[in-house]
């Protein structure tokens, strides 16, 4: 399993444009070269600064369609710079926000969009993806957010949890029933603040507790890969310090454009 960071912020990073320069993008993950997981629209400029083959790319699953995860106009440029010999991109996104997602007329033959629901499984080219409910509200009537798993060929399993508070009771159930997984990407929000955005985000003691139970019934593998994404600018005021904390309770802050490699 391969992972790219394209970004690691929340939603209150301004744009760093074409450079990164210890900034952070909005939230964006690349699997294995070829599945994108959300894709917004400081995207692109992250494709281009680390080199992203985007003939490799056959999918882009959407956790939840906020803004800093979901942007159809950037989904479109990227089609748009796909080999026009390729089959389309298949992009999995919630089922309600398909409705007030169609692409443009030049980019519809480049685009095929696949609507999904939380508990639903799907395919990605090979890649099975399973779907659980998350605690974190949409504004648009019907559109709801997930928690993704991935099992890749090779067998190897991902975890990508971004955005949610504590996990729904119904989630925890499927959670502690399922198959291990090897790699982790957790939100971590607010960073080691006790701050008011914990009711829909996470902080570190609260994805420390969540680890906690989640390996004590087997779904976190011993000596799992823990990376920490989606941080907001808010919290990131003495770095240095917050890695030290993250790092001692068993965790990474991912950077825009660490990546991350492991064997089945």
């Amino acid at each position: 399993m391969r992972l790219l960071f394209l970004g690691t912020g929340a939603a209150d990073w301004p744009n760093p444009g074409a450079h990164s320069n210890g900034g952070r993008r909005f939230s964006s993950m690349l699997l294995d070269d070829a599945i994108l997981i959300d894709f917004n629209a400081m995207s692109m400029d992250a494709v281009r600064e680390f080199n992203v083959d985007v003939n490799k790319i056959t999918d882009i699953v959407i956790s939840h369609p906020h803004g800093d995860h979901f942007d159809m106009k950037t989904i479109e440029e990227l089609a748009m710079l796909r080999d026009a010999s390729l089959p389309p991109l298949v992009v999995h996104v919630n089922t309600k926000a398909i409705e007030r997602s169609q692409p443009s007329s030049e980019a519809a033959t480049r685009l095929a969009l696949v609507g999904y629901l939380p508990c639903d499984s799907f395919d990605c080219h090979g890649y099975a993806f399973e779907s659980f409910a998350a605690n974190h509200a949409l504004e648009v009537p019907g559109e709801l957010a997930a928690h993704l798993v991935a099992t890749c060929p090779s067998g190897e399993r991902l975890f990508y949890t971004l955005d949610g508070s504590w996990f729904p009771s119904r989630t925890w159930n499927q959670l502690r029933k399922a198959k291990p997984v090897d790699v982790v990407v957790w939100e971590m929000t607010c960073g080691t603040l006790y701050d008011w955005r914990v009711c829909e985000h996470c902080n570190l003691a609260m994805i420390a507790c969540e680890a906690k139970f989640l390996a004590t019934f087997g779904f976190l593998k011993p000596g799992i890969l823990m990376l920490c994404s989606h941080i907001m600018r808010a919290a990131c005021g003495d770095m240095d310090q917050m890695r030290k904390e993250v790092n001692e309770a068993g965790f990474i802050v991912a950077e825009d454009g660490m990546r991350f490699s492991t064997t089945a």
